[in-house]
Parts: C-alpha cells; structure tokens; sequence
C-alpha cells in the first residue's frame, strides 16, 4: 500500500490541469459528508416565501444551523435551499459536484456511482433531476433566424427497466431484447408464465415470438423518429417526435413559431416539410436524394449533429436511453453543445448554479419520474404511460 501511495505522488506531477480537477473532484466526493456551515443572515433580511411569493415573512429559528422562515400568510415555513433539487440531499456538496462531472464528461451511470460513491440507482435517478432542472429552464429550445438545416434521426424504440412480461408479449407483440436464442426465448416464457398460456391459447403467437424476432425493419413503430433542426447561428433544436415516419402533423407541432420570417428552411426531399412551409410561411429548399446540395444549400451542419448523438449514445455500450427519458437526455446534449465554450470544471459549477436554484420546481419524486409519460406521439402503437 505503500508503494502504491508514493507512486500516485510521483505521478501527480505528470498530470494535466483537468486531470488534477478531476482527482480532487473525486477525493471530495468520497470524504465524509461535512457539517453543514452555519448560515448568516442579517436581522432585518425578507426573504420571499417559496410558497405563495409572499414577503410578509418573519425568521423561524433554525435547524442544522441553517436559518428557517415562515411565511404569515400562508403559514408554511421554509429555508434558503427549500424546493431546490440539492435539499434534502443526501449527498454532500462534493458528491453533487463529481455526479455533475459525470454527466457533462458523459460517463456511464455505473461510472457516475462508482466515482461519487453512491449506488447506481441513486445515480440514476439523480441525473434524471438534473435533466428536469435543464428542461425546466430551457425545454423551448432555440428559434431560428437564418437558413437551418432540419432532418430526422431514428433511434431504436427502447423500454429499458419495463419488468412487465405481458406488455412486450401482447402489447408490443415482441420479447424485451433483440438477440435471444431459441432456448433463452423459452426459458423467458416460461419464467413469465407465458410459455404454457400461449401454447393454449395463441401458438401462432408462440411461434412468431420463437421463431421471428418481432421486430420491423426499417422507418416502424420500432424506431423513435428525433426532429433535429440547427442554423448557422447555432441555434438548435432536437426533441423526440414520433414513433416510425415523421408527418406533417408532427413538424407542426414541435417547429411551429420557431422561424423568423426571413428564415430559409432546408431539407431533405421528405414530405413532411412543404405544408408545413407553407403553413409558417417560410422559404423551403429541399434537396434530392441523390444529391448533396442544392447550390449554397445542404445538410452538413444536421447531419454532423446526427453524428455527434451517435456518439452521445453509443450502441456498442448500450447507451441509447429508454424512450420515455430521450427528451430529457438530449435536453442535456442541447445544454452541453450550447455551453460547449466553457471548461468542465465552468459546466459543472453552472449546473451546480441551476440545482440548487430553489425557483427551479421540479417535481423529484422517484416515482413521478418513473412513471412520467412519454412525450413524443406513439400513434396508438403502444400507451403513452408504461
């Protein structure tokens, strides 16, 4: 152990300034949680009720050495930090700020937990605050002003921590994963309680769900369609749309009101975009398949934002989030690409900022963010509430 200590020594030297944070970072989070420091406020302070807004408040003693107020026309009592994400916590100003070094570096949950100290599901469910903290402040995104770049990015439809057998099976008429063998199907049916019920009732079910995937190729209700649209001035906009092929219906809901009216709109043949082109009243470029451009026009800039959200969630890790949290993780990617001047140790102190904001309601219940519904058009295929 020994030797271990004096080679970390030796080797802190050799390491970058970002490197060095980070270790900081990391031994904070993992040293006892401190007392919290005792809070000092002036005598004639008035501060506003969380509650109802108002100022006719008055000082209410203390607890853990923070000073507490109750409001006189609500009668409701309340701290500083009441109704920020960070109170209540039991995570200590260190830990928050190493689970915010996670999210920004994009680190796995199970990297997140191991590096704060914390179980993953506390990780979890503690990244899904802060994607809320995001959505509440910026959930309308950007208006575009020039000439922007607007196309689809699919994504497998995923329903990641589902533990219901029947829903998969007679909802979505498929099993939980895509590579299963023979024997492992079974064996799932079975321990469902499925096999013998569908052997009875549905063999040709049986038999599909056996000896065919379930699973549609191509643009289905498989594939969750991403509406991804950014200009030249780096305004952005990308937000889970639908289910399968995008409709006109769809680009209206989510582009309405974004353009300006001098804004050029530029996509690809698809025909989804010209009602709704003309509907905003907006100049449409559209661009032939087999073409990369239509004079100065193209999709580079749109389809470097596809690449950049494979990246973001990278298959080979299994990192694509479940459809009913998809807005929330790309609010985030939309927050990060917006911040994407500053250093790490500047994204972590801003987010640090917005969680312990106390006008930032967000509901963080863990059972209201688990249950919350999916925000995107499931077009009848399956609920919105799963």
């Amino acid at each position: 152990m020994a030797d271990l200590y004096e080679q970390l020594l030796d080797s802190i030297d050799t390491l970058t300034p970002e490197q060095l944070a980070e270790l900081a970072s990391i031994i904070n989070a993992r040293q006892l949680k401190p007392e919290k420091e005792k809070e000092e406020i002036p005598s004639d302070t008035k501060q506003p009720c969380v509650h109802c807004g108002s100022v006719n408040t008055k000082k209410y003693g203390k607890a853990c050495g923070r000073q507490r107020f109750k409001c006189k026309d609500c009668g409701k009592t309340f701290n500083s930090s009441t109704g920020a994400i960070t109170s209540n916590s039991r995570l200590s100003v260190g830990q928050w700020k190493e689970l915010l070094r996670g999210v920004v570096d994009n680190l796995s949950i199970k990297d997140i937990a191991k590096n704060v100290g914390i179980a993953k599901s506390s990780a979890w469910i503690n990244k899904q605050k802060v994607c809320y903290a995001i959505m509440t402040l910026y959930g309308e995104q950007d208006r575009f002003i020039d000439i922007a770049e607007c196309d689809e990015y699919y994504a497998p439809v995923s329903f990641k921590g589902k533990r219901d057998p029947e829903f998969f099976v007679y909802t979505l008429g498929r099993l939980p994963r895509h590579h299963m063998n023979l024997q492992e199907k079974i064996e799932w049916l079975m321990k469902a309680g499925l096999y013998e019920k569908l052997l009875e009732e549905d063999p040709e079910k049986l038999e599909q769900l056996l000896y065919n995937d379930g699973y549609l190729r191509g643009i289905s209700r498989d594939q969750t369609c991403i509406l991804t649209c950014q200009d030249r001035s780096g305004n952005l906009y990308m937000n889970p749309t639908c289910v399968g092929r995008l409709e006109t219906n769809d680009v209206n809901k989510n582009l309405h009101g974004r353009f300006e009216k001098d804004a050029i709109l530029v996509t690809d043949s698809h025909n989804a975009y010209p009602g709704f082109a003309d509907r905003e009243k907006i100049q449409l470029e559209q661009i032939e398949a087999d073409k990369h451009a239509k004079g100065a026009f193209n999709l580079g800039r749109v389809n470097a934002l596809h690449s950049d959200i494979a990246k973001y969630w990278p298959k080979q890790q299994e990192r694509i989030p479940s459809t009913k949290y998809m807005d929330l993780s790309l609010m985030l990617m939309w927050w990060l690409r917006k911040h994407k001047d500053l250093t790490t140790n500047e994204k972590v102190e801003k987010l640090y900022e917005i969680i312990q904001d106390q006008h930032i309601t967000v509901d963080t219940l863990y059972e209201k963010i688990k249950s919350r519904e999916l925000q995107l058009n499931t077009k009848g295929y399956f609920p919105n509430k799963v």
